[in-house]
């Protein structure tokens, strides 16, 4: 495609992108349980899109220009520490995303680890439900990680282990306040102690809890402690656009002691310009995330958060049972909105695939055999979802029934293609798949289809292959 040749009418074009969208799930259908944060509070929603236009062409690059993006930033930064138990040591800033939340952290704590310990290609040491960002932190901040092991029943990570694993290279330990997989909280007081002990960095990834947690403690749920209450944590990443239920991107790093953020931010002053000062990996970068942040925060406050908490640990615990009762087996103990479950004998994406006939999204977790990761469902529970726990069970026993008889490959068919993908080149794995030089497509047979194989192919053979399928949908 090129570039139109004349001009159109915006409201054309708006109607093209209408069309575009149609097969699109509907974020504010209820439906959703992965993707998307939904308060149910349409009137909320409107207002943080109305601050969200009214800020979303100022810059957030110089705030001399716009001297309210500063006020806003450290009021959203200083709300979200008191939120963790951070006091008035604890600084942070406002980023894009979780990524870009960890990513100035491993970078804060890479550079303080070269400040301290000097030589040495520095280490992580992040547990195998980690979240992914951090190794892409690691593959671009140039750090080697080591991955610790969980427990196989409380998918808590090690930290018998993690205290083996610490070394002189040692430059972050990270912990997840809940992990993405399974919802649950790792042993964060025992990990500080050993940082305490050790002087090792400690990263909490409390992106999509570092919002909800503190309220759920308040509901009554048994919350461990997670924040900067305990004296080892050093930095602590949180996102708003979760169950903060701000727009995308929205995300906050704290730290504790300027010192420790002094490291993140990126100044130069050798140029025939004016000097550049970064609080982010993003230079020019919109402010409307900001105002909109800032919008949901004051807007809901305290009670507003508290009562939202309480529609989810409802829904959570209610839909726990469900499951259960239903033959199925949740993963962990999970203390977030987060709930996993093993589907047994049935294919998780074979559940899937019915529940998307009933207008359900629930996300499939493919596992990984060689890792000795189960298969199973994840279920990322809002506060919309409170009304409507009754609803989905229904259709998730009759979609159990129905996901007995799909038509898939045999176990024994799908480890033979497994072992034919092992030692074949990516390109002839893609073109057997159907997803050739024209990138193939997406349907759902397809995505059925490579959902079983990822369970049973080495996770290095897969991200092999979906470096280079993406590419190629990309084209």
């Amino acid at each position: 495609m090129s570039l139109p040749k004349s001009a159109r009418d915006p409201k054309l074009v708006l109607d093209m992108l209408s069309r575009m969208a149609v097969r699109d799930l509907d974020p504010w259908s209820g439906r959703m349980f992965g993707h998307v944060y939904d308060t149910g509070l349409k009137e909320l929603r409107e207002a943080a899109r109305k601050a969200f236009e009214m800020f979303q062409d100022k810059t957030m690059l110089d705030f001399t220009v716009y001297p309210s993006v500063l006020d806003l930033e450290r009021q959203v930064v200083r709300m979200s520490a008191s939120l963790v138990n951070g006091g008035d040591e604890v600084v942070g800033a406002f980023t894009y995303g979780g990524t870009e939340s960890i990513m100035l952290a491993v970078k804060a704590a890479r550079d303080y680890f070269k400040s301290r310990a000097g030589g040495g290609t520095p280490t992580m040491i992040l547990p195998v439900t980690g979240h992914p960002a951090f190794v892409k932190a690691a593959e671009y901040l140039g750090l080697r990680v080591v991955r610790a092991p969980v427990d196989g029943e409380s998918y808590r990570v090690d930290v018998e282990a993690v205290k083996e694993m610490v070394s002189r290279d040692t430059a972050i330990i990270v912990a997840s306040a809940p992990n993405y997989p399974m919802g649950v909280i790792d042993d964060i007081e025992a990990l500080s102690d050993l940082a305490m002990d050790k002087g090792v960095w400690l990263h909490v990834d409390a992106c999509i809890g570092g919002f909800l947690l503190p309220f759920l403690r308040d509901a009554g749920d048994n919350v461990p402690p997670f924040g900067f209450e305990l004296p080892g944590v050093a930095s602590l990443s949180m996102d708003l656009h979760k169950y903060g239920y701000a727009p995308r991107g929205a995300s906050v790093v704290l730290y504790r002691g300027e010192d420790r953020r002094l490291r993140h931010i990126f100044v130069n002053a050798s140029w025939p310009g004016y000097p550049i000062v970064n609080m982010a990996v993003l230079s020019t970068r919109s402010a409307g995330p900001l105002a909109a942040s800032w919008l949901v925060l004051n807007s809901l406050g305290y009670e507003g958060y508290l009562d939202l908490a309480r529609k989810v640990l409802a829904a959570r615990e209610a839909i726990r049972r469900g499951v259960t009762s239903l033959g199925f087996s949740v993963l962990g103990d999970p203390h977030s909105g987060i709930l996993a479950f093993s589907t047994g004998e049935i294919s998780p994406t074979r559940l899937a695939v019915a529940m998307a006939r009933r207008k359900w999204y629930i996300q499939v977790q493919p596992g990984s055999r060689p890792l000795g990761l189960p298969r199973s469902i994840h279920l990322t529970i809002s506060p919309v979802h409170h009304g409507i726990v009754d609803e989905f069970l229904r259709d998730l026993a009759s979609a159990k029934e129905e996901a007995l008889g799909l038509d898939m490959p045999s176990d024994e068919e799908l480890d033979q293609l497994a072992a034919i993908i092992e030692s074949s080149k990516p390109e002839e794995v893609l073109a057997m798949l159907g997803l050739g030089e024209g990138g193939g497509s997406l349907d759902e047979s397809v995505l059925s289809l490579v959902d079983e194989l990822i369970y049973r192919l080495n996770p290095g053979t897969v991200e092999a292959l979906l470096r280079l399928a993406v590419s190629r949908l990309f084209r």
